[in-house]
């Protein structure tokens, strides 16, 4: 790639953010969300158009911004109609199956206001959560739906991890970390600095705490700092806010990334977090930044746990059956007479 990279640049669109370097799917996406967050602080409706394109490989994203529905519809159904003569004149044909519209607006007494827009004479599919780029987007920017979505995958790539837990080839503490960083984190952690301020992120902490489990052993009783500690990872919303303040970093010295040099407008909405909000963090320090962040907010005061440091702990090269023993020890939870018996597991509460 790096090769045809010279020629790849000369045939492409200044618009393209795919097949360049420099240029990623979150940072597209953050141009997208912050141009919608644009319009809520003007009172603007903003809805799919050739105003201005957000094109990334072959996902095309038109959009422009008005007050009235009525003009919305009466511009889009113009530009679709010259997106349509653009088709004809070089031998491409459109689906309007998997053409879909959608309007951005927090105004709560038109949610349930559809537009009508048409495509070689095929009405258009209005679609309340479109996904661009892998990330679903709503009405309001709330990514209620996106979070409910990554954590159910989340949830599916735990099984492998869990299963590997059972078994006799795959228990070891490296193997089951390294596993649930590669599979269920960067699940999880994908574009996160475009939602990771919405109150719905958290959905995917509970999955992401599953994960943790599984490489340590870990009961649901035992704290989240104490978790944390024993699997070598940072606790999730830190290290989503540490990807945003890295990718605010890019924003604002790369002049690849597509919001360089964007002028923020006035936070007439104070309510809304949007990529303005973020404090940058240069790339070479995520590490210390995370490790800061982490022993901030972890007050445990367990002393038979290491401090907060992203790797694992003393004892991983046992067996997982001594493994698990040993980090339920240090978190001073463990499976006893008494809770087994709550749990109605023994007929009593007595120890053997």
């Amino acid at each position: 790639m790096t090769r045809m990279s010279l020629t790849v640049e000369e045939n492409l669109t200044p618009d393209q953010a795919g097949l360049r370097p420099g240029r990623s799917t979150c940072g597209q996406l953050l141009n997208l969300t912050q141009y919608i967050e644009d319009g809520f602080e003007e009172k603007q409706i903003t809805e799919f158009d050739l105003t201005r394109r957000f094109i990334y490989a072959d996902h095309l994203c038109l959009a422009t911004q008005s007050t009235p529905f009525n003009a919305i519809e009466t511009r889009l159904t113009d530009a679709m109609s010259s997106l349509t003569n653009y088709y004809t004149e070089n031998s491409l044909k459109a689906n309007p199956s998997k053409t879909q519209v959608c309007a951005f607006h927090l105004n709560n007494h038109q949610a349930n206001t559809k537009l009508e827009i048409t495509l070689n004479d095929q009405p258009l599919q209005y679609d309340e959560h479109p996904v661009y780029l892998g990330v679903t987007l709503d009405r309001p920017l709330s990514f209620s739906q996106h979070a409910t979505n990554v954590k159910a995958k989340v949830a599916a790539r735990n099984s492998l991890p869990r299963k590997l837990a059972n078994s006799n080839w795959g228990e070891d503490p490296k193997t089951l970390h390294t596993t649930a960083l590669a599979l269920s984190y960067s699940t999880a952690e994908y574009s996160s600095a475009v939602w990771a301020r919405s109150c719905h992120a958290k959905k995917v902490d509970a999955e992401l705490n599953n994960a943790c489990r599984i490489v340590t052993g870990q009961l649901r009783l035992t704290p989240l700092p104490l978790l944390y500690r024993t699997a070598g990872i940072a606790p999730p919303d830190i290290r989503r806010q540490t990807h945003g303040s890295t990718e605010k970093r890019k924003q604002e010295t790369d002049l690849r990334h597509p919001l360089f040099d964007h002028s923020y407008l006035g936070a007439r909405l104070k309510s809304r977090k949007s990529f303005r909000t973020v404090e940058s963090v240069q790339p070479d320090q995520a590490a210390s930044h995370r490790l800061e962040l982490w022993d901030t907010w972890d007050n445990t005061t367990n002393g038979a746990t290491h401090s907060p440091k992203e790797q694992l702990p003393p004892g991983r090269e046992l067996q997982r059956k001594d493994w698990v023993t040993l980090n339920r020890a240090r978190a001073k939870v463990r499976m006893t007479a008494s809770r087994l018996h709550k749990w109605k597991m023994r007929p009593n509460s007595e120890c053997p």
